[in-house]
């Protein structure tokens, strides 16, 4: 027997994973008890988990219909879900409330149990949650009871992993996972699994906490010396007041609570949360450090990054900078009308689109059609930057090769070998129309 075969790495089998190709895996824990670890891992593995992103990966679509929080049911998403994908998985404290009912309700439910050493959970709780540490101790006894009592009950395929064990022993961790899942990953997948776990990532760190404050500032005006944006905190969506920093040095403390139209809605509830300060009058350099933080915390707001090293001075609002950027109406290309649009790196400069035909360049367009939604939704100042061009028009069919470049860049907007082998002619609107109508009910 060898040293390592006596090492005790955190990973325990209960009831091994099954064979059958469709299932779901879940992955159980308290709150703060390391589930993020577990979920984040699968996910770098390549398995789907809805919406779920870093740094908590929590699925909000599925998990609000589970509380009911949502219009959707529970069964409707899971439903399409099971649909779409053959294997998927979900993470959500809370479902250790009703594993029984989660059981029935999953297709071919496999669960990951995370463990985490009492103190840590309770201590995290205190830091994070602003909870006592008795009180946060006496939860998350009574939770892992709720778990042991349905492991006891339960046959479902179960593995058990200590989040501080996994952590430590990585490589040990993912191959756990791989088994019991079933998983077929690639290298590259494995290996950013891998770099993904961390001891302490500063991200979930900040995210995390009840008191945590989420914010955006709109990086093209800030290259004129206009720092605007919005910010709130994330639990509640109350207003907050933030501190401005430059070289480390408080500049000036300001209310993220003016209203602005374009954010209220599906960045916070009433709009009010909205900040601007004109760094120019405060004779701020973009070369300063500057940062902005909730009055009172120490760390930066998340989301709220800011790096003008690229600017030896403040521009002129004509010398924007922006990213490049661009997108088609991939619906109406089946009319053989290929419509989008596009900006340049600067505002005042059309962006130029390069069309080509079975590898050949067929045409230049300059983006500069004026579309109001464009406007609105902030993609660019005046809205001047569409572009349309006829297919039909220039004998192009198709099953022939098509791809739609953002010249003086590498973006590729489009690129097919044949654009639609399953078409022998360009579709008419109505036919379109009745297309979309059918697969609007089919869904």
């Amino acid at each position: 027997m060898s040293l390592d075969s006596l090492t005790n790495k955190g990973m325990v089998v209960v009831h091994p994973g099954n064979e059958e190709f469709q299932k779901t895996i879940v992955v159980v824990g308290v709150a703060r008890g390391g589930t993020s670890i577990v979920a984040g891992a699968l996910k770098h593995l390549g398995v789907p988990m809805g919406n779920a992103c870093d740094p908590v990966f929590e699925d909000t679509r599925l998990s609000l219909a589970f509380e009911k929080k949502s219009k959707e049911k529970f069964e409707q998403v899971i439903t399409d879900y099971n649909e779409k994908q053959n294997v998927w998985a979900w993470k959500r404290p809370s479902t250790l409330n009703n594993l029984p009912r989660i059981a029935k309700k999953l297709r071919n439910p496999h669960f990951i149990f995370v463990f985490r050493d009492l103190l840590s959970v309770a201590n995290r709780n205190t830091i994070s949650m602003k909870q006592g540490v008795i009180g946060g101790l006496d939860a998350a006894f009574n939770d892992y009871k709720k778990i042991l009592r349905f492991l006891n009950k339960s046959s479902h395929p179960a593995l058990l992993v200590s989040s501080e064990k996994a952590v430590k022993h990585k490589q040990s961790f993912i191959n756990a996972l791989i088994e019991f899942a079933d998983l077929q990953p690639t290298e590259a997948q494995c290996q950013q699994s891998l770099n993904f776990i961390t001891p302490n990532p500063s991200n979930y760190l900040k995210v995390s906490r009840i008191d945590n404050v989420i914010g955006w500032a709109d990086k093209k005006q800030l290259q004129v010396g206009l720092l605007t944006g919005w910010a709130y905190r994330a639990h509640n969506k109350k207003q907050v007041n933030l501190t401005v920093y430059v070289n480390d040095k408080v500049l000036k403390t300001i209310s993220a609570s003016e209203f602005n139209a374009a954010f209220k809605g599906n960045i916070h509830p009433t709009g009010h949360c909205g900040f601007s300060i004109n760094l120019l009058d405060c004779d701020v350099k973009p070369s300063d450090h500057i940062q902005v933080k909730a009055e009172g915390d120490e760390v930066p707001v998340s989301g709220i990054e800011l790096n003008l090293t690229h600017l030896q001075q403040w521009l002129l609002p004509g010398q924007l900078f922006v990213e490049p950027k661009g997108a088609i109406n991939l619906s109406l290309l089946q009319t053989g009308l290929l419509r989008g649009w596009a900006v340049s790196r600067c505002y005042d400069t059309p962006a130029q689109i390069g069309v080509y035909i079975n590898g050949e360049n067929f045409a230049q367009l300059p983006a500069t059609i004026k579309r109001e939604h464009l406007q609105k939704s902030q993609v660019h100042t005046t809205g001047a930057c569409g572009f349309d061009f006829d297919l039909k028009l220039f004998g192009i069919s198709p099953c022939d090769e098509l791809e739609v470049k953002l010249q003086g860049t590498e973006i590729v907007l489009y690129q097919r070998k044949s654009m639609f082998p399953e078409l022998n002619a360009w579709l008419t609107l109505q036919e379109l129309n009745h297309k979309n109508k059918l697969a609007q009910n089919a869904n």
